[in-house]
């Protein structure tokens, strides 16, 4: 018993000593992966140059600890198994999200929740889907830094997870089209039903000719989802507040054309008004 407690303590200061040279180790290469990032940034070359000579250097160091633990635990067979265990389940940890994003790309293949040309809207971020694979898809931007959901010109590349994480809307799919809203404020002493009907005829003649389309679109989509929309004409919703006449004009627009489609109805408001001294904006 004797014998057998002491080979224990024996046992026990072996897998200490080589911990501690272990963490020894680690320390000595992060001193000097630091000092060499130091240098680097001395040398005057540029940017993108340094940017690869610090990844190259990052994975050297990577590989040269990795060997310091192979000679520091090389006795002990049972060691490098358990070493080789928790390497594999780092390993495992840091692919995880490749084979999310494998997954991911394949339920966009087969699923089809959007396609290379249409907009959606995924993790806060809107744009027109310009390319699909296995690990990512990219998307052109759209809105964010630009008002009414107009391209900005800058290109996303989103993992695929983002499917499963959240919720992901599609302009196109079923029902290529949107309702858009514009809010109009009148002074409370203007004349609302004239104001009213000025407007309907203004919204309707920009959004009627989508009205027998979008009927179309939504019998064809009703076999598919359940879409039930009684009615798919202008109208416009009236709200006292802050001491105004809120109008909210409410009509079916492409998704492409919203910014557009304001611009024209905002033009023809300010011509048809701008004789009426009974109708004032704020």
């Amino acid at each position: 018993m004797w014998l057998w407690i002491q080979e224990q303590i024996i046992h026990s200061n072996t897998m200490i000593n080589k911990i501690v040279y272990s963490i020894i180790s680690l320390i000595i290469i992060l001193i000097l992966k630091q000092y060499t990032q130091k240098l680097i940034k001395t040398i005057g070359e540029g940017q993108e140059r340094k940017y690869k000579h610090r990844k190259v250097l990052s994975g050297i160091y990577a590989v040269l600890y990795l060997l310091c633990l192979l000679i520091i635990w090389q006795k002990s067979s049972t060691s490098i198994l358990t070493l080789l265990g928790f390497l594999s389940a780092g390993f495992t940890i840091a692919i995880r999200d490749v084979f999310v994003n494998l997954i991911g790309g394949l339920y966009i293949l087969f699923a089809k929740p959007f396609k290379v040309g249409e907009r959606i809207e995924v993790a806060g971020q809107i744009g027109d889907v310009i390319d699909v694979n296995l690990l990512h898809f990219t998307m052109l931007e759209v809105g964010n830094r630009i008002m009414q959901e107009q391209s900005t010109g800058r290109i996303l590349h989103m993992p695929n997870m983002l499917v499963f994480s959240g919720p992901l809307a599609n302009y196109e799919t079923g029902f290529k089209y949107i309702w858009n809203e514009m809010t109009v404020k009148l002074d409370l002493t203007s004349d609302l039903e004239q104001a009213k009907a000025l407007f309907y005829e203004i919204i309707e003649k920009y959004s009627s000719d989508y009205i027998e389309e979008a009927k179309k679109q939504i019998e064809t989509a009703s076999k598919q989802y359940l879409i039930c929309y009684n009615n798919l004409t202008p109208i416009i919703y009236t709200e006292i507040k802050d001491g105004a006449i809120w109008l909210s004009l409410r009509y079916l627009c492409e998704p492409r054309k919203v910014r557009v489609t304001e611009n024209l109805i905002w033009e023809e408001i300010l011509k048809c008004i701008q004789d009426k001294d009974n109708i004032k904006l704020l």
